[in-house]
């Protein structure tokens, strides 16, 4: 991974860096920022298995009603098993106050990110990209869980099974 040096000097920064979270969770890279939180590639201790790890900054867990929006998200994901939405292993809080949800780490790239890259697409392949991500969501409002925040960097395109342009359904963005 190649990076700037204005990256360079946030990540050596960053306290969060090299840390292991929860016990469990060995931070080995940030993958990106937001709003309200940085996810970060970590490996799961013990399972040595790679994840997400989405951590509120610390600054926005004083706030009860983020907190709370917080905490719904990751219930509200945990209890979704279609194949187009992302996995959540666990969720939580740390010792020192930061809440956390630990996900599939995904490779590949947001929906946007593709057609920056790509320019437009195919309409044979954004009618399987959006089949894929709407067969997701329609799971998630089945179970009255409505994505608050759907938009083309919130579908991300990546390999599954074999599959390429597989679309998984991040970020709900529940309020």
């Amino acid at each position: 991974m190649l990076v700037t040096g204005h990256e360079y000097a946030a990540l050596r920064s960053d306290p969060l860096m090299g840390a292991t979270l929860a016990g469990r969770y060995h931070i080995i890279g940030r993958v990106g920022t937001g709003g309200m939180g940085t996810v970060y590639r970590a490996e799961q201790v013990g399972l040595a298995r790679s994840v997400a790890l989405k951590v509120l900054k610390a600054e926005a867990s004083y706030d009860r009603e983020t907190v709370a929006r917080f905490q719904r998200e990751a219930k509200a994901m945990s209890m979704l098993l279609h194949t187009n939405t992302v996995r959540v292993f666990d969720s939580g809080t740390t010792e020192d106050g930061l809440l956390y949800i630990a996900m599939e780490l995904l490779e590949g790239e947001s929906l946007g990110e593709l057609v920056r890259r790509e320019g437009a697409l195919a309409p044979e392949r954004v009618v399987h990209l959006l089949t894929d991500a709407s067969r997701a969501l329609a799971e998630a409002h089945d179970r009255g869980i409505v994505h608050r925040d759907i938009k083309a960097e919130n579908l991300f395109v990546c390999h599954s099974g074999g599959e390429s342009d597989f679309i998984k359904v991040l970020d709900f963005g529940i309020a």
